[in-house]
């Protein structure tokens, strides 16, 4: 039996993802992990591909093709890493720019959505409790202590 915990949050991401996809990702033609090259490379300019695969643990051709796409459309531009000429360096244009903010909106409202109903203490209780899986689901698996 999956844990209602798990089980929570997958829904509340499928909630978020189906807000996103068709407030900003659908009708922008963003397909793919498109959007999360959008967000990594607009809160660290000049990114390396490799670094977006590592931090969303994602496949390395998926975010080669995905940045090649968003290059096509005009929202990334890619710059060979003078310090390792198999890299790329990542930069939003203009477009990319606002694409962002698009996101960024859509979040913002996922969020407002989110939170409603729920105090100030308690959003940041849970907060706390997130972060604190999130950092366990980053360790060595271990023999389980969970009831």
């Amino acid at each position: 039996m999956t844990d209602p915990v798990l089980s929570s949050l997958l829904r509340i991401n499928q909630q978020r993802m189906r807000l996103l996809r068709s407030q900003a990702l659908t009708p922008n033609g963003y397909v793919g992990t498109m959007h999360l090259i959008v967000l990594y490379t607009g809160r660290r300019p000049g990114a390396r591909q490799e670094d977006v695969v590592c931090f969303y643990n994602l496949d390395k051709a998926s975010v080669a093709r995905d940045a090649r796409r968003l290059e096509q459309l005009g929202h990334l531009r890619r710059e060979l890493d003078p310090d390792n000429r198999r890299q790329y360096r990542l930069f939003l244009t203009a477009e990319g720019e606002a694409m962002l903010a698009v996101l960024e909106r859509t979040h913002q409202e996922f969020q407002r959505r989110l939170s409603a109903g729920i105090s100030q203490e308690d959003w940041r209780t849970l907060t706390a409790l997130l972060a604190r899986l999130e950092e366990n689901s980053c360790q060595d698996p271990a023999p389980s202590s969970h009831p």
